[in-house]
Parts: C-alpha cells; structure tokens; sequence
C-alpha cells in the first residue's frame, strides 16, 4: 500500500498541491519515499502538520523538509529526549518538526511555520509489502482526499528496482495499479557498517478458492445505538452474500451477554442464507456492555478450529487481558481478524487482534465504509488456509517468524545469517502445512546475490517490534528500532532548522492547541479540523465551512441564526448539500436493497420490485433471473462504482451462475444497457 498524508492547518488556503512516490523494489518489498508538495497561499506564515494513517505492514524509517533555505533531515531519538529538544529549538526560536506515532495507526508530523506566499516539500520515508496477484504486484493507493475537495491534486510514481515502472494521475478515490513482478521472491542484503546478512523469502498460497469456515463475532452493545447498528446490518446482510457454496458459518453477538445465531456452524446454502439475513434485520443495540471475553472462551470451549473469526467491536471491550489471553488460545487453530468501527474503538486492541491471530486488522472511523473494510477481509481469507506451518532453510541462522500457525495470503520469512554466505551460493527456504487434509510444500531456490543495503534488515526488525509490542516488551522494542532506524511507539523522529531563527515572542504568541494531548500526542500540534483523524473543536459556523468538517445542514443553519443573520452563501451551500445528501440516500438504499435480492447461488431475484422498468424487457421464453442477473451485474459496475470492493465478490458469484445458463441475445443486452443509462440515481 502507498500513503500520503493529509495537510492541517489554521490556513485554510494551505494545501496539498501534489504527491511523487519514487519507490525501490525488491521482490515484492519496497521502499517508498513520499513528496509532498505544500502551498501557502495566504498572507499569513501559519503553522502545517501532516496527519498519515499507515496500515499494519508499513515502518516509517524517516523524513524532510525542503524549503527555501535548504533540506533539513530528521533523526530518530528516544521520544521523551525528542521532545525535550524539540521543546528547547521553540524555545530558542528555531524552526523545529517531530514525528511521533500517535496510536497503532497515526502518526503525526508538525511541520512548524510555513511562510506567506512559499512552498516547502514534505517527503516521508518509510517500507512496505505490496500484494501480488498473477506474477503482478499490486500497488494500492488509498483515498485521503475529503469527497468535496476543491483542488485536484496530481501524482506520479517511480519505480526502480527489481520492477520498473512510471504513471501519472490524479487522486480521485482509491486506486489499484498493476506492475509486472520481476525477479524472484529470494533476496538477500548485507549491512555494510555490521557485516549483517539478512535474506528474505516470499511465500504465496497457490491453492484455489473455495469454501471456508467463518465466525463474525460483532458488537450490539448500547453505544452500536443508531448509525453503528445500521451500519452493521447492511455490511451483514453483503458479507453473507460474498460466501461460496457450501462455506459453514455462524454468527455470534455479544455485549454483556452473548449468543449463537445457531446451535453450531451451519452450511452456507439459500435456506440459511434466508434465515440469517431475515433474523439480521432485526439486529439491535441492546446487549448493554462490551464483554468480547465470553463468547472467545464458548468457542475455545468448542474446540474451534480452522475458522476464519472476524471480531467487530467500537469502542473499549471489557476484560481486556482476558480478551487477549483467548485470542492467543484461538491462534493456534485458527486466523483472527479484527474491525474497529467508529473514532472511539479501541485501535490496539483491534491491531493485535490481527497481530496475534495471525490476520487482518482494519480501522473503519467512517461507518459508512464499514462494508468496504470488511469486504477487503472476506476477499482475501476466501484462500484456503495452510496449517500448522513449518520454515525451514538451508543455510544457519535466526528464522523470523519462528511460528506460523496459519498461513492464507502471502508471508515474507526472514533469516539473520549466521554463516558466512559466498556470491552464487544455493539459497533454499521451504514452508510446509497442511490444508483441507493434505501437506502444502512450497520452495524457493536462488543462487543468492548479496547486495549491500539494510532495507531486509529494517523490515525483519519491524515484525520483531510489532511482536515485542504486543508483549509490552518496551525496551527491547526501544532497542530494535534505534539500532535499525524505524520509528516505534517509544521513538521519534525530529528535524531542527537552525539556518533560520524567530524572535522568542513571536513563538510564544503561536495560538496552540490545548486539546491535543487528550489524544496521546504533543502539545504543541495545531488545531486538527479534518474529518476522519480527530474531533473538531468547537468553531463558529463558518470555520467548519472552511474546514470540510460540515455537520448536518439543519444545525449550521440554526447556528448561524442564533449568531444573527445567516450567511446566504452558507444557506445556499447548506440547500444544495441537503438535496445531495437526499439524492445519495436514495441511491444507497437502492444499493442495498439490490444486493439483498442475490440468493446463495449468485442469481438475482425480484430486481423489478426495486426497479420496475426491468419488467418492460423481460420476455416469455427467458427466465427472468438471467435477465435480471445480467441486469445488476451491468448496473453494479455502471452507476455503482465507488462499491466496486464490495460487489466485486457478488459479480463473480453471479457470473458463475449466469456461466451455466442461455446466452441472452445481443437486443436484450443493449436494451439493458439503455435501460441502465435512462436511470437517474
């Protein structure tokens, strides 16, 4: 995945202007350093910071700044010394930045003071895995731009490397390009300074898709009340349409209680397909508190095992250790996924989920995105898992992981040699695990070039920090990411410009915002008015407009008239807002009203009671399912696009299904496609 950070600032005439990520590749490993463009367009010096959300398989290894008066690079330091000497430079009236982790996913930059009317570059280093599919690797690039942005921001990316590969565009939504994957999935580096020889190895499961055993344990205490239960119900009600044939899976609730929708795993087919969507819909928030511990502990009593289990929680569970304790036990037969949902969830908890059960975590702030970070989840487990996995090499050395309980998309392993490793010499690594049965073998031979370098280095000592942070094992933690430059939640990078230098008033004049230390960082960041990162502060009607942190229309409008006389250009923003978001809404719950009408098989059924026009083509000698199959597979992908993650599953299950049927003639297909375009939604 590639990220870019998103501009704060007082100024709203402060803006992003473009992004250039030059990457290195090495397998499918690579190192990205991100440029971001700023512009102070203002009349005033004002202060910048950039807000970045990186997933659970990035290590940020460094920044920059380039203004005017040259580039000043950071350094990586304790965070409490950090601290102290960017406190010290402010103090003294030099322009200063830190960058700190915020929490498992956020990390912070304040840039300082950027001048009226000037430029100044932000680049940010850090490592990554991109995902590969058919010999590609899949490079993704999130969407961080508010919905009504009002620039156009432009991106390029370089790539050097084992691939190589160049491509222009604009951010309008996430993204997916595909690069050629060259060389192979065996590499290996040597530290110059240490003599340190790390080699990697990329393993991908090669098995086919098919039917799995999946749990979704969700959240219905009280605070799911409102868009949280409703959120929950439509990504349910998606989720159990993406299953194949002949899946079992069982559905758990809980809050200060728990139960089973059933008495055991069932098998995925129309009947319990009926049952379960009928029996969602009346999901409500009334289970009180958020005990997640009790129904961990009813399937460890089960002896579950080779299950896919999904955990959903918003906010702080209870008994936490204990929490924990049972997805340790549940790890060892079984893959645990976790989903946050909301800004008040409990992101640790949600990240170790994943970190400890061997699989996925996803943040979903925004609850209507909670059916895309879970679609992302059920695409990538539908993979059958391989079990009981063993690495093995043929060279002496440290093996990192040491286990792998579960292996069911792609895992790099790595090695710290301890012998010494010659030019040309045969590298072997193998992994071995059982799936559906029978033993999985798969090997990965070189005849090794050593290169020089300490990016293999890095991402090895990244899985050991995420381990030992799990564990609370702060100092070696501490350790590891000094030695190997790679920011952790004990470290901070700081850079201090020392070519330039304020009057001390001045400083002390910056207005700062207060409230920013209630959420675990620095006192010193500037008032955050972004949606998606942190609670707006309280402004006037007009700041939010500025702002894109816009409530709901009616409350501006009564705001603005409490104040005196509404603005009319906020009233005519509010008007025109009000009808798009009525507009939307229709088209969203036309959206999930159709993907309701998707039977276990993949054929649609009675599409026309939702769109009545479909009846006008239908005709006697073909069945109205292929015609209304066809019809939502062509509507899906022409007016619904931005669900493309979601319905991606369903598409291919309709496909299959429509594989097996008459053909439909080339009049009807165009009439549906005309058809589709004379819709207005």
């Amino acid at each position: 995945m590639l990220f870019f950070g998103r501009v704060i600032s007082q100024e709203k005439q402060v803006r992003l202007t473009s992004i250039n990520f030059e990457i290195e590749t090495i397998g499918n490993n690579a190192k990205v350093k991100a440029i971001h463009s700023i512009l102070n367009e203002s009349n005033n010096e004002c202060n910048v910071s950039i807000i970045m959300t990186l997933d659970d398989e990035s290590a940020v290894t460094g920044y920059s700044i380039k203004t005017v008066n040259g580039e000043i690079e950071s350094e990586l330091k304790e965070k409490e010394q950090a601290k102290i000497e960017q406190s010290d430079a402010t103090t003294n009236g030099y322009s200063s930045s830190i960058m700190e982790q915020v929490d498992d996913t956020t990390f912070s930059i304040l840039l300082g003071l950027v001048n009226k009317h000037s430029e100044v570059t932000f680049s940010i280093e850090y490592l990554t895995h991109m995902e590969i599919q058919e010999e590609e690797l899949i490079i993704k690039i999130p969407n961080l731009i508010e919905s009504k942005e009002k620039y156009q921001i432009p991106y390029s990316i370089k790539i050097i490397g084992s691939s190589k590969f160049s491509f222009k565009g604009i951010l309008s939504g996430e993204e997916e390009i595909n690069v050629p994957l060259n060389g192979d999935l065996i590499f290996g580096m040597k530290d110059e300074d240490t003599d340190e020889v790390v080699i990697s190895s990329t393993f991908i499961n090669k098995e086919k898709e098919g039917d799995i055993n999946i749990i979704f344990i969700c959240d219905r205490s009280g605070s799911m009340y409102g868009e949280g239960i409703n959120a929950l119900r439509n990504m349910l009600q998606l989720f159990l349409r993406q299953l194949p044939l002949k899946s079992k899976f069982e559905i758990i609730s809980f809050g200060s209680k728990y139960d089973f929708m059933f008495k055991e795993m069932v098998e995925y087919n129309e009947d319990t397909l009926k049952n379960a969507s009928n029996r969602i819909s009346e999901f409500e928030a009334n289970y009180g508190g958020t005990s997640m511990d009790a129904p961990l502990k009813a399937l460890i009593d089960n002896n579950t095992e080779k299950c896919h289990i999904i955990l959903l929680t918003d906010g702080y569970v209870d008994n936490k250790i204990n929490t924990i304790e049972y997805i340790h036990n549940l790890s060892k037969k079984n893959s645990l996924h976790g989903v946050g949902l909301g800004r008040s969830c409990d992101i640790e908890l949600i990240r170790n989920i994943g970190r400890i059960g061997n699989g996925i975590s996803v943040i979903s702030k925004n609850v209507n995105l909670l059916k895309k970070e879970v679609s992302k989840i059920t695409e990538r487990i539908l993979i059958p898992t391989i079990n009981k996995c063993q690495i093995e090499w043929n060279i002496k050395g440290e093996i990192i992981p040491k286990e792998i309980n579960n292996f069911y998309g792609m895992i790099t392993c790595y090695i710290q040699c301890k012998e010494e490793i010659k030019e040309e010499q045969k590298i072997e690594s193998k992994i071995k695990g059982i799936c559906r049965e029978k033993e999985i073998i798969y090997k990965n031979t070189k005849n090794i070039k050593i290169t020089k370098g300490i990016i293999l280095h890095q991402l090895m000592a990244f899985n050991q920090i995420r381990k030992l942070e799990v564990e609370n094992k702060k100092e070696e933690a501490k350790k590891l990411s000094m030695k190997y430059h790679i920011l952790c939640k004990e470290t901070a990078f700081i850079a201090i410009d020392k070519t330039t230098k304020k009057e001390v008033e001045f400083i002390k004049n910056i207005k700062l915002n207060e409230n920013y230390s209630s959420y675990g960082g620095n006192r010193n960041f500037i008032t955050p008015m972004t949606r998606g990162h942190f609670k707006p502060m309280m402004m006037k009607c007009s700041a939010r407009m500025n702002y894109g942190t816009i409530g709901q229309c009616n409350s501006i409008i009564n705001c603005c008239k409490k104040k005196g006389r509404p603005n009319q250009k906020i009233i005519d923003y509010c008007s025109t807002s009000s009808n798009d978001k009525e507009i939307e809404t229709t088209k969203e719950q036309k959206y999930e009203e159709i993907i309701k009408c998707q039977k276990a098989n993949g054929e649609f059924i009675n599409v026309d009671k939702i769109i009545k026009e479909i009846k006008e083509i239908e005709v006697d000698d073909i069945e109205s399912s292929i015609i209304q199959t066809f019809f939502v597979i062509q509507l899906l992908q022409k007016k619904f696009n931005e669900h493309k993650i979601e319905w991606k599953l369903l598409i291919k299950k309709a496909e299959n299904w429509l594989s097996n049927k008459p053909t439909l003639t080339e009049d009807i297909k165009i009439r549906i496609q005309s058809l589709i375009e004379s819709l207005q939604f």
